[in-house]
């Protein structure tokens, strides 16, 4: 039987995207498959945050298209950024969780902010995403008093609670201890298995392997070189080789 070729679900093209004269991106294109973990290689400063920023409207691109599920961002509409951020979701390197607020208050803030949900189905949704990522029972801690790697599994909670059909996780096993990144790519694994699709900045490249079905690298501003799974094992691209080999810092 001929398999379909997969669905492109976000479209990027000729992005540009800088901080005053300073250009990061230019004339970049990527095409994420739909239901893939797309992960991205690069080495130190060449941007890696900046697209995954970039996609959902954190750092503003200054040229270039984006389109996600066959519809056109409007870089300058925040309406348009609003329902973008309603169904891309991005976890955040350190969980970035508000200091101020409960484990279950954090969780339930995209839900006040995005949706109608009384306050006993926001606890009940908050409760039931606790206890799916490993950690029932903490919703009212604060994040000062969870662990690292708990830090990072309640951010992955919060992203979730708006049922994203893109996961953005940026270094989400940076500074865990084995233990903790083995769960946190399972975590990942699982998402994937529910037809989640996910583009993963990491620079953690047993992590990558285990859960990566697309290896991109960044270079030069822009995507030099995207291999499958097969084809890293069959031929790697000399520059994801280097990368993967730790000859690129």
């Amino acid at each position: 039987m001929k398999q379909e070729p997969a669905s492109i679900i976000l479209s990027v093209r000729g992005l540009e995207t800088r901080f005053g004269s300073h250009v990061i991106h230019h004339e970049l294109d990527l095409d994420v498959q739909s239901g893939e973990l797309l992960v991205l290689f690069g080495g130190s400063g060449t941007g890696k945050s900046t697209l995954l920023r970039a996609l959902i409207g954190l750092d503003r691109a200054a040229g270039g298209s984006i389109e996600f599920e066959g519809e056109s961002v409007e870089f300058q509409s925040e309406r348009s950024w609003r329902e973008v951020r309603r169904r891309i979701g991005y976890s955040f390197q350190n969980g970035a969780l508000f200091d101020s607020l409960s484990v279950g208050e954090n969780l339930e803030y995209p839900l006040r902010e995005f949706t109608r949900l009384s306050a006993d189905e926001r606890r009940k949704a908050s409760d039931e995403m606790l206890e799916r990522v490993g950690l029932p029972g903490i919703r009212s801690l604060y994040p000062a008093q969870l662990s690292g790697g708990m830090q990072k599994r309640a951010g992955l909670a919060r992203t979730l609670m708006l049922d994203p059909t893109v996961i953005l996780y940026d270094e989400p096993t940076a500074g865990l201890d084995p233990a903790n990144t083995k769960m946190m790519a399972a975590l990942m694994l699982d998402l994937k298995a529910q037809g989640r699709t996910g583009i993963l900045v990491t620079h953690d490249v047993p992590c990558a392997r285990m859960v990566g079905d697309r290896f991109a690298f960044l270079q030069d501003k822009k995507i030099a070189v995207i291999q499958t799974r097969n084809e890293l094992e069959a031929a790697a691209d000399p520059r994801l080789a280097a990368y993967m080999q730790g000859d690129i810092a």
